[in-house]
């Protein structure tokens, strides 16, 4: 029986879609890291931050980020 069938809206991302396992795999890399940066940091939370601001590599998706203002529709509420 074949896969279901594809859809063409543009919010619903396809059953073969990787998107979902990008994130998956950014939030656990991001996880491990706020994990080790607390160990190291004994404790201390703002140091822990300050590693983890500073080590964080950029996640792959964020290539794919469109800033509001240049998404199809605009930005809800600006022409209010």
């Amino acid at each position: 029986m074949p896969d279901e069938s594809q859809h063409d809206d543009p919010y619903t991302e396809p059953a073969n879609s990787t998107v979902d396992d990008w994130h998956g795999q950014d939030v656990q890399r991001d996880t491990d890291l706020a994990d080790d940066a607390m160990r190291r940091a004994g404790g201390d939370e703002r140091t822990a931050e300050e590693l983890f601001d500073a080590e964080r590599p950029a996640h792959r998706s964020a290539e794919y980020n469109v800033p509001a203002e240049q998404r199809e529709g605009g930005v809800p509420g600006a022409d209010a």
